[in-house]
């Protein structure tokens, strides 16, 4: 799943069409191109007040244009090595571009990969990549229970 946590100014981000937007760019990316269940896409928008979301010594809100901040998590697929980690960053800045790049604002992001052993939607442990269930799952747009290939149905004998 990727989690995307969009935080910004309160005048960022105002409209429902706005953040629709970048959410379907950023599905675009991870459903579209990298084969992911939409479902597994997560995108939270983060408004911050005043006083709230600090750049260095500068209050966010007292810059000449907007700063945006992504904090982005991920435990479906891992691509921190190499070329890798190049064609994914090119893929942020792809979904971006228009929301944010476009407009101008100051933005950062990172991206943490956490151990997809720790992940689960509704109760189960999702397939992995490539797998039937994982097909079913992308097809179904939705969860759906399995034993073969489940590490939490399977016996150590």
């Amino acid at each position: 799943m990727p989690q995307w946590n969009v935080y910004h100014p309160e005048g960022v981000f105002k409209t429902a069409e706005e953040k629709k937007a970048l959410v379907q760019d950023v599905n675009n990316y991870y459903h579209v191109y990298g084969k992911l269940p939409a479902f597994y896409v997560v995108v939270n928008f983060l408004p911050m007040p005043a006083g709230t979301m600090f750049r260095g010594y500068d209050d966010v809100a007292d810059l000449d244009k907007p700063f945006v901040r992504l904090s982005i998590s991920h435990m479906a697929a891992h691509r921190s090595d190499g070329m890798g980690a190049e064609r994914f960053r090119r893929g942020i800045d792809g979904a971006i571009k228009k929301s944010i790049v476009e407009k101008g604002y100051y933005y950062e992001y990172s991206v943490v990969e956490e151990p997809r052993e720790m992940w689960k939607i509704d109760g189960i442990m999702p397939p992995l990549y490539g797998s039937e269930t994982f097909t079913k799952w992308n097809k179904e747009n939705k969860v759906s229970d399995y034993t073969e290939g489940n590490p939490e149905t399977q016996t150590n004998a």
